[in-house]
């Protein structure tokens, strides 16, 4: 039989043609047997450095050579392949082993070496080759860099039809959710060791990855088959009594819980039942897998609120532990939730802890200690701690992994307000610890929520298992609930939306309380919570629940609720997670405030006590949801956003002229000037990161990844100013050991033009080691507490003054290489006096403007060199202005802020003072015989400081090279793999980003559905029968055009188009004449009928762009009409030329 490796051999040794450089892409594994000879430089991963003379000596010959890819690379970086073409007459052939897609099994030697060097953070040459590694089994497959704007002839190895054979006696096992990964090592074994029959659970799930190998390897003989066993879920008796041994620890009563699955959910809704022990026992047996090395699976389980998860988790933890002395990390993403589960679980083991931001370092140490000694076995962490030990050890020491369990797994696919970003990123950091020699960890991850979407558009399921990197086996719990009924009832609006949804929410709540059941209501914002509850009769019987108050205002609000002494909740989504009242007779939404699944996930909070029923009330206005999108748009990326971020980084890596190097989040804050905190930045740029991220994998079918980065842990510096007559005291203090004097002008000023006192001190300037000083000299506090003190004075032996002798700072730096300083004055003033004009035409119009009708404006009376600046000035200026005090007894926003119209303002004339003092505080702060300037501001407000702001401007305008540290925030480590791409994106005037455009299509979709949720459906059949349909992604996208045809036939106002023109060309690119939008050539949308006319709805007159009649479609330019157009009772889709997507042509 002859092997790949034979097969490959064979062809390699065939190729001759003279005056040729084959280059080997993916062949590193298989090279050893083959002639060092024929390799200029060698086979090695390390060949590099014998190229220079390799090369030399092809002046004396023709034979053919081969070059491994890693060389080629090199040598492109070394400027020299158009060289070695001119001179010594060889040409360049790829090559490529595209049996792999974009990951190719690497060497068999200096693996960890190879890894180590691509995981550090300092360049060298390993990262010049490789964007990504990935460690399969004992096999590292590598991802390769580009080579940008260069391309050679390629032969790919499937095209050649080399001949090898594989034994269909050895076996290979296929899931249906095989992420493409572990697909290229299900090709890797059956190339490397001919394995060549797969077993598979039903050929029908796997079409994708089934169709892949079948393509690949068509002319070989694969034996597919279905493997009997595969889904079978007996648990031996002797397991089944330990389980339940740990189980009746809570009560001796105690028995497992029956719970319904999804037998075939690609198919239909048929359910099964099992156990939650046969959960428990394949999620020990894959453990126990893991340990021997076997092939084992991940666990993926949705299972309704009330159907007992965390024992599911909490049972194999405490097995793993006093079975095997194996830890598991449970990633909960609430404190109260981890405080919770820990006290649950302490009837069964005492073997569980936490360690969060609320814990001393004496604390945490203890409790670090007691997991690395084996007196703790369980830990609960939230993800940001979890990320932040990149080396596990200084959590488990030596011990092993046996599982690693994410509970409420629903938030790695939420997009929205209640975004966590470090759920996602979990995905990387949990592959790595899974694949690193170091740590040498082998476990399986088990994931657990009430709610995840399977299939269709909204695909929670898929989102979770690529994010976490699992393959995994899949429990999907029924989604029905029939013990929850339905009372939804339409309203309509009369005269005030707000007005009268108040009255009836609250007409509403005082019946629900007088029936004395336990009641929940779900209100969108806290306002609502003090709107509604000032109103109600019986207030004694009410109980408030927000993320905004205390952990002892909520924990009084639950004893009240539990203990009967209130029966009424008012509440925003943070009453959710880890809550357990059991006996929750009605849920009452004021209004739905995301999409099916959150609305199911909160209603699921009724009748979780067997044999209770009950009741989803809502009184429905179309007008609510409003909501929806408000808390949508608040935390949306906008799409030059992306773009800014990304001309940043480019900046940055200029800047560093390396390819490692950390950022921080104020670095970015000109960006995000809308967020009002460091925090609040800092998560705004880890999700344009991101996005940065999903973009490129979207924009690049190879997997190539321009672009690495890693978040942080919190900060551990901070910068003070110290008078001169203060230094000796603190030279001479034991505190002096944390602080570093670093290099900095002496003499300061507080000159600003708000405060034209000149007031001079001479300072030197230290920066504090509060990480260090908080662990050697305060363990007794929380870094929290710790922090408070210290900010507050309250601190224990520190005998200095905040704010009086220590004074927080923040370094501005501005550094004019660009342009001079006078010219930089000039265009700045140029570009406010332009706005402070725009902004005068719109206060003169009285109207109301959204960010984008500014930045067009902008766009009408200047050129900018970038296509994001004017949306990123048009929206931070308005916020850098309004945070500019006037003087003024009674200071005033200039505009103010619509969340439901999504428009500003303009409230006074006073943007035209702030302007000014803008342009003053910048004569004032930089001379013109500057090149560069150092600003020490205080810390206290110092996002409202004029001199930030001034500096954020600058940088807006990329006048200069801006730099703002306050050392109060954490840095993320970056890697640049190709400055190319990354400038391809920023240079693209057209550039749209894919993933905005994705989770905005999501968002939409989602909103769809839930509003026929709320409109079209009438009874608890129908509803319940909707929910289950859109949960297992039977709601295709056929369905959700028949939703919006019956919604179309429901309305009644008519369109008519008049003065209408044929389109007269019969293609977009002839149409040069009327210079058609680029969106319309790129995606190669069908001709309109109609362009240039006028259309009339509802007696009103509207020009239009363009009309397609058989879409019943009409697009309008914006800017070509001064009144707003509103279509929700029409049968024609009209619709911005701006807000255009390629998902409205399909």
């Amino acid at each position: 039989m002859k092997t790949f490796k034979q097969a490959l051999e064979a062809y390699l040794k065939s190729l001759n043609e003279e005056h040729t450089i084959y280059v080997l892409k993916g062949f590193n594994y298989w090279l050893d047997d083959l002639d060092t000879d024929l390799f200029l430089g060698g086979k090695t991963v390390n060949s590099y450095k014998n190229l220079k003379e390799s090369i030399q000596g092809l002046s004396s010959t023709t034979r053919a050579m081969f070059l491994l890819y890693e060389n080629l690379l090199y040598l492109y970086d070394q400027n020299a392949l158009g060289s070695i073409e001119f001179f010594t007459q060889y040409k360049f052939i790829i090559i490529e082993n595209d049996y792999f897609d974009s990951y190719y099994p690497g060497f068999r030697t200096d693996l960890e070496t190879i890894k180590n060097d691509f995981e550090s953070e300092e360049d060298n040459i390993i990262q010049k080759f490789y964007c990504d590694i990935q460690k399969i089994d004992n096999t590292l497959f590598m991802n390769f860099n580009e080579i940008p704007d260069k391309e050679f002839k390629t032969i790919k190895l499937t095209e050649v039809g080399i001949n090898f054979e594989v034994d269909n006696n050895l076996e290979i096992e296929l899931y249906s959710n095989i992420n493409h990964l572990a697909l290229q090592g299900i090709i890797f074994e059956i190339l490397n060791f001919g394995k060549g029959k797969i077993l598979c659970e039903k050929e029908g799930e796997y079409g994708k990855s089934i169709g892949i190998i079948r393509k690949k390897f068509e002319s070989i003989n694969i034996f597919i088959t279905v493997k009997d066993d595969f889904n079978k879920h007996d648990v031996e008796e002797s397991d089944y009594k330990e389980y339940l041994e740990i189980l009746q620890r809570k009560n001796p009563s105690y028995n497992f819980l029956d719970i319904q699955i999804y037998h075939a959910p690609d198919e239909n809704t048929e359910t099964k039942e099992i156990s939650q022990a046969v959960i428990i026992d394949r999620i020990v047996k894959n453990c126990m897998k893991a340990q021997k090395e076997e092939q084992f699976r991940d666990i993926f389980v949705t299972a309704p609120t009330g159907a007992g998860k965390s024992v599911m988790f909490q049972i194999p933890a405490i097995y793993l532990a006093e079975k095997s002395d194996l830890v598991t990390i449970v990633i909960s993403p609430l404190i109260g939730l981890m405080n919770d589960q820990v006290n649950n679980i302490q009837s069964m083991t005492k073997l569980a802890e936490t360690i969060n931001s609320d814990y001393t370092p004496s604390q945490k140490e203890n409790v670090l200690e007691q997991i690395k000694n084996g007196d703790k076995s369980i830990l609960y962490l939230s993800p940001e701690t979890l990320l932040s030990n990149t080396d596990i050890t200084n959590l488990i020491g030596d011990r092993k992994i046996g599982l690693l369990v994410v509970d409420e797994a629903h938030i790695v696919s939420t997009w929205g307000k209640s975004f966590r970003p470090d759920y996602w990123y979990l995905g990387e950091f949990i592959s790595r610890l899974r694949k690193s020699e170091k740590s040498n960890q082998n476990f399986p991850i088990a994931t657990f929520t009430a709610t995840a979407t399977y299939g269709s558009k909204d695909n929670m399921y898929f989102d979770i298992i690529e994010s976490l990197k699992m393959t995994a086996e899949t429990f999907l719990g029924r989604v029905r609930r029939d013990d929850i009924d339905f009372e939804i009832t339409s309203k309509t609006k009369e005269i005030n939306y707000q007005d009268e949804k108040l009255l009836v929410a609250v007409d509403s709540i005082n019946k629900l309380q007088k029936t004395g059941e336990k009641t929940l209501v779900y209100v969108p914002y806290r306002r609502h919570i003090d709107d509604i509850y000032s109103r109600l009769e019986n207030q004694e019987k009410i109980g408030k629940y927000s993320g905004e108050m205390s952990s002892g205002e909520k924990n009084e609000t639950l004893e009240k609720i539990v203990s009967g002494e209130k029966n009424v909740v008012l509440a925003t989504k943070a009453f959710g997670m880890g809550i357990d009242i059991n006996d929750i007779k009605y849920v009452y939404h004021f209004a739905p405030t995301g999409n099916i699944s959150d609305y199911l996930q909160e209603i699921g909070r009724a009748a979780r006590e067997r044999g209770m029923n009950g009741v989803a009330l809502t009184d429905f206005f179309k007008e609510d949801f409003r909501y929806i999108n408000q808390l949508f748009g608040m935390s949306a990326i906008k799409h030059w956003q992306v773009i800014a971020v990304l001309s940043k980084i480019n900046e940055l890596y200029k800047k560093h002229k390396k390819r490692n190097f950390l950022v921080s989040p104020m670095e970015f804050s000109h960006i995000f000037a809308n967020e009002s905190n460091t925090s609040r930045i800092d998560a705004q740029l880890k999700t344009a990161l991101l996005i940065i991220k999903k973009d490129f994998e979207l924009l690049n079918s190879s997997n190539y990844i321009p672009l690495i980065f890693k978040p942080r842990s919190m900060f551990t510096n901070a910068y003070f100013m110290i008078k001169d007559g203060f230094v000796d005291k603190l030279v001479s203090s034991d505190n002096f050991k944390y602080f570093r004097k670093i290099q900095m002008p002496r003499n300061h000023t507080n000159e600003t033009y708000t405060n034209p006192v000149k007031v001079e001190y001479v300072w030197e300037t230290y920066v504090l080691d509060f990480k260090k000083m908080w662990e050697e000299k305060y363990k007794d506090l929380s870094f929290a507490s710790f922090k408070y003190s210290f900010y507050n004075n309250e601190l224990s032996n520190f005998d200095f003054k905040v704010n009086e002798e220590l004074i927080p700072k923040t370094i501005i730096e501005i550094k004019f290489d660009k342009i001079n300083f006078n010219d930089a004055i000039i265009e700045m003033s140029n570009i406010l006096n332009a706005l402070k004009d725009i902004f005068d035409d719109i206060r003169q119009s009285r109207k109301h403007f959204t960010v984008r009708e500014l930045a067009n404006k902008l766009r009408e009376r200047l050129s900018f060199k970038n296509t994001y600046t004017p949306d990123l000035l048009a929206q931070s200026m308005i916020y850098i202005l309004n945070n500019i005090d006037t003087g003024h007894f009674e200071r005033q926003n200039f505009a103010t802020y619509n969340s439901q119209t999504d428009k500003w303002n303009i409230q006074t004339a006073s943007y035209e003072t702030r302007i000014k003092k803008i342009i003053r505080q910048a004569k004032l702060s930089i001379t013109s015989n500057m090149n560069a300037i150092q600003i020490s501001v205080k810390n206290r407000n110092s996002n409202k400081d004029i001199r930030v702001l001034l500096a954020q401007i600058i940088e807006i305008l990329e006048l200069a090279e801006v730099n703002i540290r306050t050392g109060d925030n954490p840095e993320f480590f970056v890697r640049v793999n190709n400055s190319n791409a990354i400038e391809k994106i920023i240079n693209d005037k057209f550039y749209k980003s894919k993933t905005v455009e994705l989770v905005k299509e999501k968002h939409d979709n989602s909103t769809r559905i839930t509003e026929y949720f709320f409109t079209q459906l009438s009874t608890k059949k129908d509803r319940w029968d909707f929910i289950e349909q859109y949960f297992l992604g039977h709601l295709d996208t056929t369905d959700i055009k028949q939703i919006k045809d019956i919604q179309r036939q429901s309305k009644k106002e008519n369109v008519s188009i008049t003065n209408k023109v044929k389109f007269p060309y019969s293609n977009w690119e002839e149409a040069s004449g009327i210079s058609p939008d680029k969106f319309y050539i790129i995606n190669e949308i069908p001709i309109p009928t109609y362009f240039g006319g006028e259309f009339t709805l509802n007696n009103e007159t509207y020009p239009f762009a363009y009309v397609w009649e058989d879409r019943k479609m009409i697009v309008y330019n914006p800017e070509e009409t001064e009144k707003s157009i509103k279509n929700t009772n029409c049968e024609w889709k009209i619709i911005s030329e701006q807000d255009l997507k390629l998902s409205d042509f399909m």
